[in-house]
């Protein structure tokens, strides 16, 4: 909220001229009240000396009353910011209320109308001529609230009944939701890491390297985490780095991993390859499809794992 001292005037119309008029005044008045001042201070007789003195009162009761101003404006904007969420609450109960009793008429007639429908009066002789309403008084229009509270208070019960048992089957989906969702990731990781076995079997890795390895891909993707390459020992043997860069690729993209993260990760692992690569270097040449390599991109791995399993060994699991 900001108040303005001296607002600018409207530009259009006679507004304009009330307002600076009224600009006028306020200043005049100023000017006026800070020239008595200065004669009661200095007397009636100096005329050029209570001039020029009425200067500095006029600017000293200018920026009194700025102070006093910005003063009742910071605690009203203290007093609303406090009880402001009060206030909104009670303007919201304030619409409903009105809404309900606004639209209890509307509400009425439905009910009226589903009642006429659900029993048909078959004994009563058609009308030769239509009935006109006449307009409902302002007490047939009071009464409506009475007739209607019941079946709202009791849709209300309704509701609160029908809240525990709700609550609770909601937790009962929400446990499940969670036993299944824990289900599916652990399936889903452990036929990443025979992926993982798999595909690198057939290359002479040792079984403490193929250990490692799958420990570091278990740490990727489930932490988003990167291993330091002090803390492992992978040989460098006939793979090329595209084939390495592909089955980091390959398992990424089964959790939507970020380039760079797995560039680190090849970078980390497989440091005996890397040696002398950059970060960015790597990230740009992840995925690679021209060409013949022992470790193909495959963005179904796990959909395509029996058929690797049929390939490495030798049978149709």
């Amino acid at each position: 909220m900001e108040i303005d001292i001296f607002p600018l005037p409207s530009t259009k119309g006679v507004h304009r001229y009330i307002g600076t008029a009224f600009l006028g005044l306020i200043i005049i008045t100023y000017i006026v009240g800070a020239y008595k001042v200065a004669q009661q201070l200095i007397g009636e007789d100096k005329e050029l000396l209570c001039f020029l003195v009425t200067i500095p009162i006029f600017i000293g009761g200018y920026a009194v009353l700025i102070l006093l101003l910005h003063g009742i404006k910071q605690c009203l904007y203290a007093y609303f910011k406090r009880n402001r969420k009060e206030l909104n609450n009670r303007a919201d109960r304030e619409n409903m209320d009105n809404y309900i009793v606004k639209h209890l008429e509307d509400i009425q007639k439905k009910l009226d109308a589903k009642a006429a429908i659900e029993k048909p009066q078959s004994d009563v002789a058609p009308l030769s001529q239509p009935v006109r309403q006449e307009p409902k008084t302002h007490e047939e229009a009071d009464n409506i609230q009475p007739k209607i509270m019941p079946e709202l208070e009791d849709a209300l019960k309704n509701a609160q009944r029908d809240l525990a048992p709700f609550i609770q089957q909601l937790y009962i989906d929400r446990i499940q939701l969670t036993e299944a969702k824990a289900k599916h990731d652990k399936e889903k990781l452990e036929k990443i890491l025979r992926y993982t076995r798999l595909v690198l079997l057939p290359h002479g890795f040792s079984d403490e390297e193929l250990y490692q390895i799958e420990e570091a891909v278990k740490l990727l993707v489930q932490c988003n985490g990167i291993v330091n390459c002090v803390s492992v020992k992978i040989e460098k043997n006939k793979l090329k780095q595209a084939d390495l860069k592909n089955l980091v690729w390959n398992i990424g993209y089964q959790y939507n991993i970020d380039s760079e993260v797995q560039a680190l990760f090849v970078l980390n692992l497989f440091h005996s390859w890397f040696n002398n690569s950059e970060k960015e270097t790597v990230r740009k040449t992840l995925r690679n499809t021209k060409g013949n390599y022992s470790i193909e991109i495959d963005e179904n791995i796990i959909e395509n794992l029996p058929k690797l399993e049929e390939k490495v060994l030798g049978k149709n699991r």
